[in-house]
């Protein structure tokens, strides 16, 4: 599901310049999983260094795409795909990772009163499908279509933690409706971006920037221990890469991830029909075109991005409010409107090249105009 799946997506990186030991070095990689562009940026003493930080980083990319793939088997490997297949079968045995991500995921429906629930497969799979016809039929100049109501409504009945059973102890998961399906494409890649950067640290990497297809995970300060500066992107295809509406200063170990509408969509009589699907109407999301989410973990910023992106503004504060207040959890967020998607009465908002941006108050100071 969801998400700004290349660098155009969300967000955009400005680097400045680096202590006189340190040298800078970029690699982008386009064939190491999550159907997405990966970039990473090192401040290291050398290129030998840069290269075995790289290397890891490609492995262990690889690897985490085939544990949380839904789509594809692999030899030797019990996956999410795994998972669904034995669905009303049997309990697949997987690696703790995954225990950990399904543990994560279900903690956040709880929290967000299941605006984030990964057990909605069998709806997101019928708007895959209608997807990819969607998109077929618009480059051939045809008409479109979209499920019925009766159909998302008869799929969404197969849903829920209820038929998920989660054995820590012998490391298996058990799905016991052969109709339900898990869907990880909400916090996949920001948890696996997390894991990678806390592997990297571990291995000496002090100033980085690991961008996962728009999940962005700040390493430490820059060089010059200055802030880095993260460009919110235009939440549209047709603008250029390097447009951005504003740039946010920050420090230290930080995660940006956007989840938007301009993506993976096609359109259905004059309309988006995006891929970041609503849990209360089982249609695409009509709040805002863009969310982009601003904490520590990557994979939380993952899962806050879609779920700020399903709710409305006013929601998304008390959602935000309620993490900081009793989960401890320091969350900012910037919303990205226009004329389709317009701000809530009453929400105060910049214009700034024709959108209208509202963002969270502990972000007042840090907020550049481009």
């Amino acid at each position: 599901m969801k998400k700004i799946l290349s660098l155009l997506l969300g967000v955009l990186l400005l680097t400045g310049c680096s202590e006189k030991a340190l040298h800078k070095y970029s690699m982008t990689a386009t064939d190491i999983g999550f159907d997405t562009v990966v970039s990473f940026t090192a401040y290291t003493e050398n290129e030998t260094a840069f290269n075995n930080y790289s290397d890891e980083l490609k492995k262990q990319f690889r690897y985490y795409d085939r544990l949380f793939d839904k789509y594809n088997s692999y030899d030797g490997v019990n996956n999410i795909k795994t998972i669904n297949d034995n669905a009303g079968k049997q309990p697949v045995k997987v690696e703790p990772v995954i225990i950990d991500l399904l543990k994560l995921s279900k903690t956040y429906d709880t929290i967000s009163d299941h605006q984030f629930d990964i057990t909605m497969g069998s709806v997101l799979n019928i708007w895959h499908d209608y997807r990819e016809a969607g998109t077929l039929a618009n480059q051939k100049n045809q008409e479109s279509s979209i499920p019925t109501t009766k159909e998302l409504q008869a799929a969404a009945k197969h849903s829920g933690w209820k038929h998920v059973q989660i054995d820590e102890k012998n490391s298996t998961v058990y799905i016991d409706d052969p109709d339900v399906s898990l869907d990880v494409g909400g916090v996949a890649k920001g948890y696996a971006v997390e894991l990678i950067a806390d592997q990297l640290q571990k291995d000496g990497l002090q100033h980085a920037i690991i961008n996962g297809g728009g999940n962005i995970r700040l390493v430490g300060d820059k060089p010059d221990n200055e802030a880095w500066s993260v460009g919110i992107q235009i939440p549209n295809l047709k603008a250029q890469s390097t447009d951005s509406l504003i740039s946010v200063k920050s420090k230290g170990d930080t995660s940006f991830v956007t989840s938007g509408d301009y993506q993976r969509y096609y359109t259905y009589k004059g309309k988006i029909m995006h891929h970041i699907i609503d849990p209360d109407t089982l249609m695409p999301a009509r709040h805002s075109r863009s969310v982009t989410v601003i904490t520590d973990n990557s994979g939380i910023a993952d899962i806050l991005s879609t779920t700020l992106y399903t709710m409305s503004h006013e929601e998304g504060v008390k959602l935000i409010n309620r993490l900081q207040k009793e989960e401890n959890i320091q969350v900012n967020a910037i919303w990205v409107y226009d004329d389709i998607q317009k701000p809530e009465d009453g929400t105060d908002a910049i214009s700034v090249k024709g959108y209208q941006i509202v963002f969270s108050d502990g972000l007042k100071d840090k907020i550049k105009e481009s």
